[in-house]
């Protein structure tokens, strides 16, 4: 008979295995869905970082844009132009008067006055240090009709002059497009509309010219390099038209700017024209790709770094620029670590698992029944019945225990009964044949037994269950019963015993299911606390008017000391517009409580505060006026500064963000005081 085997290393060993199988299954898992996530999330931030690059060079477009816009509504500048355009007019009247008797005194100082409008305009805003003071390396004022009045390039990085193909110093032709094409209407059908000048459809009267298109704006691209670009028509500080030509002003984006703009919003980047040749090898393989795709094109650089790939079109909104940003693979490592993080944590808490519910095991089921696989060995080797295991337990186990005992019991009285009839039979010679008997069934009893030990040995319960219920059923009659053959089977309660077994081996499994279920969901938590917003607020049709009556209340509320301030509003009707209305509430509010605040410090007879809406051509304008201790001049260029306050409370953070916040709506917020 072969040596048993315990059955601690074999549910060691399946336990085992499961928990290592479940952590190798849940690793591969992890590393196919959560490792995949973190990627595709890193290359969506990627992305992201690649859109504040455009935004960045859009808003230096921007700000060029404004400048061009402010250059372009100055009535020096409009008096330049309109001196430059009467210079040939004056001129010719100045040829002919003698034939028609005019005197020449008064053309003579018509045109001296003119003459000194072009050196005096150019001192005083045409400058060296004027243009790089506000960062402007192209320059061009130019009529209605394309010609140059003043033009100028130069290279922000040596600051000589250049010569540039597409802007010629001469002219630059009444269909460049940077001049924009100028409209024709009939005065009586405006709605008859040319390019060019002519008739009108529907009264043959003849077009005149009726409006330009609005700013230019964008990137030109030169032999240069590529230069972000503003044209603006030239109307006078009140915005009227006709327009008297165009302002050009351009910034180049070379490698100072680009490192500023990189600065500003913390993403490396380079950008290289499309045509020239000048793109390197990797950039070139993407090419076709990135001009192809709808978004930026992503590529791994290694494992640390990422390339994303972009376009910025022209002004004529052609791809002209390819753009290269480098992002640090900082959400991939992460994800690796928290992959191996949950690796090592599930193998640890299988492990733990598995220690208790080995214990649990040893304590509940392996003990007790190594005692009673013992008890019923030693009945099989010793032929002792009088010894009981008594295992006090009201599980199975302690069941089948109780029940080998009984039978035991049983058995032992029987035996006594047969020794003492053999004893007894022994005594005379004429009782030969009832001991022939006698023996026969000792025969049968020890068959009996030794089946019975082989059964507990072999651990072979079949039918348990059936021969319990079968013993309380002949409780009174148990001798009766094992006498017969049906009693001889006493064997099969070990099959039951293998059943009770995989119950538990079952019950085990289930347990492990539990873990497994458990785990998957720790699992679960660790992956939703990554991009990673920025949100940007909710763009709505809104009225101003609305908002700047919330502010004026909230402003009230929170400053309850400059109580009695006069509110004079004078709002105009404007329609509504698609912005954050939460942002410009926040600065309304903040210009509001500190318009109070000087209110408070100077303490006038009348306190008054004017809130004033207008429309400031397609922008609105809103003007916050306050009759309190106003700004000292050193202190006008930082009160939007960060940290910048003269209260002794304050703490220099309001009037920096309501200006950052002015810039995100498109704006901007200035201070004056007088």
């Amino acid at each position: 008979m072969p040596p048993p085997v315990s059955l601690r290393p074999k549910i060691a060993l399946i336990l085992t295995a499961i928990v290592l199988g479940y952590a190798a299954l849940d690793h591969l898992f992890q590393r196919v869905t959560v490792s995949r996530s973190f990627a595709e999330l890193e290359e969506d931030e990627a992305r992201q970082d690649m859109g504040r690059v455009a935004q960045a060079i859009q808003r230096e477009i921007d700000h060029l844009d404004l400048s061009c816009r402010k250059w372009a509504t100055w009535d020096d500048t409009c008096r330049f132009v309109q001196d430059q355009a009467r210079l040939p007019v004056l001129a010719g009247a100045r040829a002919w008067a003698p034939l028609f008797g005019v005197p020449r005194a008064p053309i003579d100082a018509a045109l001296a006055e003119c003459a000194r409008t072009r050196p005096a305009y150019e001192r005083s805003n045409l400058g060296r240090e004027t243009l790089l003071d506000g960062r402007v390396d192209v320059l061009y004022v130019c009529n209605r009709a394309g010609r140059v009045l003043w033009g100028h390039v130069h290279s922000p990085e040596s600051g000589e002059a250049l010569a540039l193909l597409a802007l010629p110093r001469g002219s630059l032709g009444a269909r460049h497009p940077l001049l924009g094409r100028q409209l024709w209407a009939c005065s009586l059908h405006p709605e008859q509309r040319k390019e060019r000048a002519g008739a009108c459809a529907t009264c043959a009267e003849p077009l005149v010219a009726n409006q330009e298109l609005g700013p230019i704006r964008g990137l030109l691209m030169s032999e240069h390099g590529p230069i972000l670009i503003s044209s603006r028509q030239i109307y006078d500080s009140r915005g009227q038209g006709p327009s008297r030509g165009t302002l050009i002003m351009g910034r180049f984006l070379e490698r100072t700017l680009v490192a500023r703009l990189a600065d500003s919003v913390d993403v490396r980047f380079e950008a290289w024209p499309l045509e020239g040749g000048s793109l390197p090898a990797e950039a070139g393989a993407v090419l076709d790709e990135v001009t192809a795709a709808p978004r930026p094109v992503v590529r791994a650089r290694d494992a640390g770094l990422l390339h994303v790939y972009t376009t910025f079109n022209d002004i004529q909104m052609a791809p002209a620029l390819l753009i290269r940003a480098e992002v640090d693979r900082a959400i991939s490592g992460r994800g690796a670590r928290s992959v191996r993080y949950a690796l090592v944590s599930t193998i640890a808490a299988g492990l733990l698992l598995l220690l208790v519910l080995l214990g649990i095991l040893q304590k509940a089921v392996l003990k007790p029944i190594d005692r009673l696989t013992q008890h019923a060995v030693r009945i099989g080797q010793s032929d002792d019945v009088s010894t009981r295991l008594d295992l006090r337990r009201n599980d199975e186990i302690g069941i089948l225990s109780g029940e080998l005992d009984r039978m035991m019991e049983k058995l032992a009285v029987s035996r006594a009964v047969v020794v003492q009839t053999a004893r007894a039979a022994g005594m005379s010679e004429i009782a030969t044949g009832i001991l022939h008997n006698v023996g026969n069934v000792l025969n049968s009893v020890n068959v009996s037994a030794n089946l019975v030990a082989e059964r507990v040995r072999g651990s072979k319960v079949a039918k348990l269950q059936r021969l319990t219920q079968l013993v309380e059923q002949h409780a009174g009659d148990l001798g009766a019963l094992l006498a017969t053959e049906r009693g001889k089977n006493v064997g099969p309660y070990l099959v039951e015993l293998s059943k009770l077994m995989a119950v538990e081996q079952e019950s085990v499994l289930r347990e492990t299911q539990s873990l497994s279920e458990g785990i998957e969901h720790i699992r679960r938590l660790v992956s939703a606390q990554q991009g990673y917003a920025s949100r940007t607020g909710l763009r709505e049709p809104t009225s101003i008017a609305e908002q700047i009556e919330s502010a004026i209340q909230i402003s009230a509320q929170a400053c309850s000391g400059a109580g009695g301030v006069e509110i004079e509003r004078r709002i105009e009707e404007l329609p509504a517009v698609r912005l954050d209305r939460h942002k410009l509430i926040e600065i309304l509010v903040n210009v509001l409580k500190n318009a109070r605040q000087a209110i408070e410090e100077a303490a006038p007879e009348r306190p008054r505060i004017a809130v004033v809406l207008r429309a400031d051509g397609a922008h609105a304008r809103i003007e916050v006026q306050d009759n309190g201790v106003g700004i000292p001049a050193e202190n006008l260029a930082r009160v939007f500064n960060h940290g910048f306050t003269t209260k002794r409370e304050g703490h220099g953070f309001g009037l920096h963000a309501s200006a950052n916040a002015a810039k995100e709506l498109g704006g901007s917020l200035s201070a004056h005081s007088g």
